[in-house]
């Protein structure tokens, strides 16, 4: 029998790297002595994640995804599972998760820091939650940053000097980035 567990049969698990932090070193898989060969920071976390994210990330070695901890809070106990940040990733990880239904049309935030009072529209809330999470978006010209996209898609659009350019994603202060992917 095997000192370690086989690293296959584990549940979606990742080992995200801090965007802004180099590592002078990489050590073997996490799991002592097993056969894996994968490499992560010596700091990584491991992580819970959508299964879908865990996918992206082991078949995207270019484009591996950005990650945040979800803090909605249901029943006082915050959920803590990493998201991906994009709206539909958001809205998607929010029906499953959390019972946010499709058929409603206006939902309370419950992130755990959030002050707002009343009721958002549904279609409100994945923009609401990137707000959270401090995703931002830049563009690609000037470097101008604005919290919502379509402010910096119109700003491309309504200034000559910035027209070709394309918004970018700029990831908030918590993001994560895997490295390593476990199903």
């Amino acid at each position: 029998m095997n000192a370690f567990p086989d690293c296959s049969f584990l549940p979606p698990i990742l080992l995200p790297e801090f965007p802004h932090q180099e590592y002078p070193s990489l050590s073997r898989c996490f799991l002592h002595d097993c056969p894996c060969h994968s490499t992560s920071p010596h700091d990584a976390l491991i992580i819970n994640v959508e299964t879908s994210t865990a996918m992206n990330a082991r078949c995207s070695a270019e484009d591996t995804p950005i990650v945040y901890r979800c803090a909605w809070n249901d029943e006082h106990s915050p959920c803590a599972m990493f998201i991906e940040g994009a709206p539909k990733e958001i809205l998607s990880h929010l029906r499953r998760h959390h019972g946010v239904a499709c058929n409603v049309k206006e939902v309370e935030c419950r992130w755990s820091s959030c002050s707002r009072a009343g009721p958002l529209k549904i279609a409100s809330i994945p923009r609401h939650v990137a707000k959270h999470l401090g995703i931002q978006s830049r563009c690609s010209r000037c470097t101008l940053i604005m919290a919502r996209n379509d402010v910096v898609q119109d700003h491309i659009r309504k200034s000559p000097a910035c027209a070709g350019g394309i918004v970018q994603v700029v990831p908030g202060p918590d993001a994560r980035q895997i490295v390593s992917a476990y199903l």
